[in-house]
């Protein structure tokens, strides 16, 4: 991947981003200005189910350098290899660096993603808080507060906040949140690319040559195939 390659990817997903959601609120909270075609989304992943590699993310929504993967790093990702139908990514939102209890700011954003879901608005809720974040438990993700940035990306928010508080709503968290100890994840952003794990950042160009590599391995094995590609992902 070159660097301008990374720059015009993240252009034209901010272009259309704009052409999405511009003008949707005013100065309230900050407009993420960047959305993702609708024919690329399918539920909380982006790309087509059979693509030949998967990039799996853990994330939390306190986390700021989950922040900078979603506004930064995944853009281009999408606009060099999702639009290419070569890339799949599929989010899992962790409650990691919440203090617990019913109103863990965590747990209430993750639960968030479930319910803009529910609406067929995981991708645009998930810009848009990542992009109002305020610090770390501190009231940044409270119940009003989420409310009102998911209302912002489009999700109606009388049946986000019913959702919020439904069991089912609860068990997706809590199912991430299982998942992530049985895998070790103790931190994010945590990325497995075929399998791979990945901790911490890094920036676009670097995942391109985990992802090409992974993309000649495959095209040098005849038998091998997408599905069992997808397979050693957690």
């Amino acid at each position: 991947m070159t660097i301008v390659g990374v720059i015009v990817g993240v252009l034209i997903v901010i272009v259309v981003g704009i052409g999405q959601l511009g003008g949707r609120v005013s100065g309230t909270f900050v407009d993420p200005a960047m959305a993702y075609p609708k024919a690329l989304l399918d539920g909380t992943a982006i790309g087509k189910a059979d693509a030949p590699v998967t990039l799996e993310v853990y994330s939390d929504f306190q986390c700021s350098v989950c922040a900078r993967f979603s506004s930064d790093v995944e853009p281009a990702l999408v606009s060099q290899y999702v639009t290419a139908g070569t890339l799949r990514i599929v989010h899992h939102e962790l409650a990691i660096l919440g203090r617990g209890g019913a109103a863990d700011e965590s747990v209430l954003a993750a639960r968030g993603a479930y319910c803009a879901n529910t609406q067929g608005l995981y991708a645009e809720y998930a810009h848009w808080v990542y992009a109002n974040q305020d610090g770390v438990n501190t009231g940044g993700f409270r119940r009003e507060r989420l409310t009102a940035i998911a209302e912002a990306a489009g999700v109606e928010p009388v049946a986000f906040g019913t959702c919020l508080d439904d069991a089912a709503a609860a068990a997706a968290v809590d199912a991430a949140n299982a998942r992530g100890v049985e895998l070790g994840i103790n931190s994010t952003p945590t990325l497995y690319v075929a399998g791979r794990q990945i901790v911490g950042l890094r920036s676009a160009a670097e995942l391109g040559v985990m992802i090409e590599a992974e993309l000649v391995r495959l095209s040098a094995s005849p038998g091998a195939s997408p599905a069992a590609s997808a397979s050693t992902t957690p």
